[in-house]
């Protein structure tokens, strides 16, 4: 009796395990449709392209999240124009790890198309820099503003083309938004962080990506595209 009594609590448990299971795969699926509809709407309220995928975003970029591990994607894509740059928004999906041990990674992407080859530069909190932005080559720059330098890490290995972007305007509205780090990588300015991000982010984003590139002086966008030219 004693070993019925306990096979059906077994039972039970194990059913519950099950049924909990179902609810919160069905939970989670219910959650990324109404994320896929969101981004969606938003797209066509902006008249902006939505994508399910886009294969060819894997490898666009460099840099951390970008090229390790593997099963990589672009999901869940935006591509249009904001102040009338062109911009990508997306999810961006790999896997770590083999066999039983893997670990799947999610981070949202906004870039913006510079228009012109830049030098690499990364700019982001000291607390927040070492988890995923990418480690250029040349040393930590101090700025010159005592404040800013001891808040933000800066990494580039142009040190005057970081002197130059980063100039009082433009750390002005860094300081307004002090948990955000971005990066200059090629053709674009990224903002990139872990897990994904809402249909409102992305405005909210896109217009902190405006209002830093607006700031920046066009005679270093001139030299950009003269260095180009040659």
């Amino acid at each position: 009796m004693a070993a019925l009594l306990v096979f059906a609590v077994f039972g039970l448990v194990f059913v519950a395990v099950i049924v909990l299971l179902v609810l919160g795969v069905s939970a989670g699926m219910k959650r990324a449709a109404e994320r896929r509809q969101g981004l969606a709407g938003l797209a066509w309220a902006r008249e902006w392209e939505y994508r399910p995928n886009d294969p060819g975003l894997v490898d666009r970029f460099t840099g951390a999240p970008f090229g390790s591990g593997h099963s990589r994607q672009a999901v869940n894509v935006l591509i249009g124009r904001h102040d009338g740059r062109p911009f990508t928004a997306f999810d961006y999906h790999h896997t770590t790890g083999s066999g039983d041990s893997t670990s799947r990674h999610v981070h949202s992407v906004l870039a913006i198309n510079l228009g012109v080859q830049a030098p690499p530069l990364s700019v982001g909190p000291t607390t927040m820099v070492g988890r995923w932005i990418s480690s250029l080559s040349g040393s930590d720059i101090e700025i010159g503003d005592p404040a800013f330098d001891a808040y933000f890490t800066v990494r580039s290995p142009v040190r005057d083309f970081a002197v130059d972007v980063l100039l009082s305007d433009v750390r002005e509205v860094m300081q307004h938004h002090p948990n955000v780090a971005w990066r200059i990588t090629g053709d674009s300015l990224l903002v990139i962080r872990a897990g994904e991000h809402t249909p409102a982010e992305v405005d909210a984003k896109l217009h902190l990506m405006d209002a830093l590139l607006d700031r920046i002086p066009e005679r270093v966008w001139e030299r950009l595209r003269g260095e180009q030219a040659r």
